[in-house]
């Protein structure tokens, strides 16, 4: 596996693209194209950024504009009564934060939208 400066590692390497000028007309830039994913409701595999183990990260469900847009939508149907904060009870609506297990860092969060 590659390892660039800045890129966790676990991430497939894509195929290099070749740019510049025409073949045969001297020397030619290379970039390498790399195919990050994001984090994804569900615990993954990275490499910390900031202790630099590799680690499965531990996920936290917060409220996010999804579950908010839902709250109020509850709240202009009709579910007067604390009813429209279910969407806060529910994980499947909420955002899901990223969280190394060793120093706590925050990596990143998954958006519903």
């Amino acid at each position: 596996m590659h390892h660039f400066p800045g890129y966790q590692s676990g991430y497939p390497i894509g195929p290099s693209v070749v740019i510049g000028a025409p073949p045969g007309s001297g020397p030619v830039a290379a970039a390498v194209i790399v195919n990050v994913q994001g984090f994804g409701p569900y615990p993954m595999q990275v490499t910390c950024s900031h202790c630099s183990a590799q680690v499965m990260t531990e996920t936290v469900a917060s409220p996010g504009l999804l579950t908010w847009l839902l709250s109020g939508t509850l709240f202009l149907v009709g579910c007067w009564l604390g009813c429209c904060l279910i969407p806060c009870c529910i994980p499947e609506c909420q955002d899901i934060e990223h969280r190394c297990p060793n120093c706590k860092t925050h990596l990143g969060t998954y958006r519903r939208l």
